[in-house]
């Protein structure tokens, strides 16, 4: 017997299936007889496949090349039903924090903040992300002459900016009087008022300014940092050069309309203080909520979603994941904006299919697929069955920007990922190089750098791959899979023994951090 080997049985029906899949496929002379366009008898349609009872998983469903297009094919893609992204790459699981969020937005996706923390802390690492090369800093944080030395260089330490504004009353709309940077406060006494440290004689621009004038005003000016103030000499906002040079260097970045980075936040309906987190992730900043229904579509959830659209209409919300039109259409009734398919192990590829379907022909909602997609490949499949996003998790958890220590073993990195359970108290905790030494350490796993070289790698196999099969933009797909131009075939999983996972053997003596 070999494993690898497909089985040929007599279907009762009548034609012969292999590996127990039907074969009524149409015979191709008589497609072109008919007056077809010459695709009917290669492969099959997404309609004859999944009219199937069997539920099949993207390992087991292949598409076929159509005609090759040499322009590079569009990934603008649906993020939610009033939000569009340069390209459809999401992440969402634990892996993701301001780090992977900065990263995604840059490359044109969309990071959501995970939720495994307290509300205080998530709601800084959303507005980490929000003032991160803005260009514009509507919201800059700003000190009073009062205030000393030691709060300015911890506000720049949590920040990580440079330069702070000095108003009057130490908010945004208050008198300029100054500004003070990283230069003026380095060696001063950490007791010193501000008042002694800060520059007074400070180049600014009154509204209205467009981003060319302010660059153009930096550059006669030789500043870094331009306050912007209206006609009273009040601070509205703030521009940074180290801003507008990287907006230059990411034209793709997935930005809103005041020029700062996208960014979501997860919340959940199931935990005590769950309306205090959405309320704090709104004032934060986040563009997108998504709402976490892994325990299940019940009616708290239900209630919860339609308070969220009541009380915040403008912010709009993913809600998921789940793995049937049910549950998505009791959720898009309620409000979401966007559904998260998955959950679907074996028969995930049915699942995106049909709730994409549904979700496209009744509402005009997107989905996201969040599937624990393994490589290009695989995000491939579920943006033709019909995705509009796909989560990439289980690709980016090996990047720099995850948290985890890195480890250095016979001139490899490793990188240090999270252990799969909880502490004895029930709180999440991550692995680390102390966590080696006591034995606790769940994944070792060999680095892939960082996210902003690996993503782009990654969507740039997509657009070959769209090429191949015959498609100008990914907005494309799902006309051409009702019309039946994306040809589909069916492979068998293959019957492989399991492996063992490769262990690294690590020495405490030989850790590097």
């Amino acid at each position: 017997f070999r494993p690898h080997a497909l089985r040929i049985m007599a279907s009762p029906s009548g034609p012969l299936a292999i590996g127990g899949y039907p074969s009524g496929r149409p015979n191709a002379v008589a497609t072109a007889e008919s007056g077809a366009d010459g695709v009917g008898g290669e492969g099959w349609a997404a309609g004859e496949v999944f009219n199937k009872s069997h539920g099949f998983s993207l390992k087991e469903v292949v598409f076929l090349p159509g005609t090759f297009h040499k322009q590079a094919p569009d990934l603008t893609s649906r993020i939610t039903k009033n939000l569009k992204l340069n390209t459809p790459a999401v992440s969402a699981g634990r892996c993701t924090e301001e780090g992977m969020a900065m990263a995604l937005a840059l490359s044109g996706g969309l990071g959501i903040i995970h939720r495994e923390m307290p509300i205080k802390e998530q709601a800084m690492k959303v507005q980490r992300v929000k003032m991160y090369h803005s260009g514009f800093i509507l919201n800059p944080a700003c000190l009073a002459p009062r205030h000393t030395v030691e709060m300015a260089i911890q506000l720049q330490n949590q920040l990580g900016c440079s330069g702070i504004p000095v108003t009057e009353n130490g908010r945004v709309g208050g008198r300029l009087v100054g500004l003070v940077t990283k230069r003026d406060v380095e060696d001063m006494p950490r007791t010193a008022q501000l008042h002694s440290v800060m520059n007074r004689d400070v180049v600014f621009a009154q509204e209205p300014v467009t981003l060319k004038e302010a660059h153009l005003a930096m550059q006669q000016a030789k500043v870094a940092k331009l306050p912007v103030l209206n006609k009273d000499m009040e601070l509205v906002a703030l521009i940074c050069r180290g801003d507008m040079k990287e907006v230059n260097k990411y034209p793709n970045a997935s930005r809103d309309a005041n020029r700062q980075l996208m960014v979501a936040a997860s919340v959940t309906a199931h935990e005590p203080d769950a309306w205090q987190r959405v309320q704090a992730m709104v004032e934060a900043g986040a563009d997108v909520l998504s709402l976490d229904c892994h325990e299940g579509v019940d009616h708290y959830v239900i209630n919860f979603l339609k308070q969220m659209k009541e009380h915040f209409a403008g912010i709009d919300v993913i809600a998921g994941p789940v793995n049937s039109i049910r549950q998505a259409t009791s959720l898009c009734d309620s409000g979401a904006d966007a559904i998260r398919v998955g959950g679907a192990q074996g028969a995930d590829a049915t699942v995106i299919y049909e709730v994409a379907r549904s979700l496209r022909l009744n509402f005009g909602i997107p989905v996201l697929a969040d599937v624990e997609v393994r490589d290009s490949g695989q995000m491939l499949k579920a943006l033709l069955l019909g995705a509009s996003t796909v989560c990439l998790d289980s690709m980016v958890q090996r990047c720099e920007e995850v948290p985890g220590d890195l480890i250095f073993r016979e001139g490899v990195r490793i990188k240090l990922g999270r252990p799969d359970g909880t502490g004895a108290d029930g709180t999440t905790f991550r692995s680390s190089a102390a966590a080696v030494e006591m034995g606790c350490a769940a994944a070792q796993q060999i680095d892939r750098g960082s996210a902003l070289g690996y993503v782009p790698l990654v969507l740039t196999q997509l657009r070959k791959s769209l090429q191949e099969v015959g498609l100008e933009a990914l907005s494309d797909t799902s006309k051409a899979l009702d019309q039946g131009l994306l040809r589909l075939e069916l492979q068998c999983s293959r019957a492989e023994p399991p492996q063992a996972p490769k262990i690294f053997p690590i020495m405490v003596s030989a850790l590097h951090c």
